[in-house]
């Protein structure tokens, strides 16, 4: 509302995400707003590196104990391999970056939680809730649910969603994906029962009983 009060202009330019950062120069104006400016562009600033930080740490990690191969029986978890899982989990979102430099950061965030939901949400509380469900089902699920909200997010930022209902269901595809998602995972789980993993009843039973019983189900 801010925005469109003191910086109409940015709406029709379709420069929306610079509004926090001119805001504080249209209500105050001189040094207190150059000074409120500049707190708002370091915060910023700290929670991009500290963000960005933590995943690069995270999915550096993994890479370096799952994917990266390892010498003989000894995993790859030294500091050279945790190196290159380093610039690998770099390189990617950077060279992501480039190619779509041109999608507003609020669409970008938006795409990408919509991947995410797709490929994990189904999982979660699937994994959480009902018993039969199996591996196969679960990762059948995540490479649909997140494999279709991918393709759609591609699409929408190679410019290829086009107008009307097809635009709507590509540039928002967790409205169809992560149901996708759900039934996919459902239906090969179903046509997997022999798959469901040996325990799942006294895990789920520690999960949602209260501790005293919990305890008792996993004794």
């Amino acid at each position: 509302a801010l925005g469109r009060l003191y910086a109409p202009e940015l709406t029709l330019t379709g420069n929306a995400d610079a509004a926090v950062l001119l805001l504080p120069d249209r209500v105050l104006g001189g040094l207190g707003g150059d000074l409120l400016g500049a707190l708002v562009a370091g915060g910023a600033f700290a929670a991009f590196l500290s963000t960005a930080s933590g995943l690069t740490m995270a999915v550096a990690g993994v890479l370096t104990q799952d994917v990266l191969p390892s010498r003989g029986h000894l995993p790859a978890r030294g500091v050279r391999h945790f190196r290159l899982g380093t610039v690998l989990a770099m390189a990617v979102p950077l060279a992501a970056s480039v190619l779509v430099g041109s999608l507003p950061v609020a669409d970008a965030v938006g795409l990408a939680f919509a991947v995410s939901a797709s490929s994990f949400c189904p999982l979660l509380v699937l994994g959480i809730w009902w018993r039969r469900l199996t591996p196969p089902g679960a990762a059948a699920g995540m490479l649909v649910g997140g494999g279709a909200a991918l393709v759609a997010v591609t699409a929408t930022m190679a410019g290829l969603a086009g107008s009307g209902p097809l635009h709507a269901l590509l540039a928002w595809p967790a409205l169809w994906s992560v149901p996708l998602g759900f039934l996919t995972m459902v239906l090969v789980s179903l046509a997997t029962p022999g798959r469901v993993p040996a325990g799942t009843a006294a895990v789920l039973a520690r999960f949602h009983l209260p501790e005293e019983l919990g305890a008792e189900a996993k004794a």
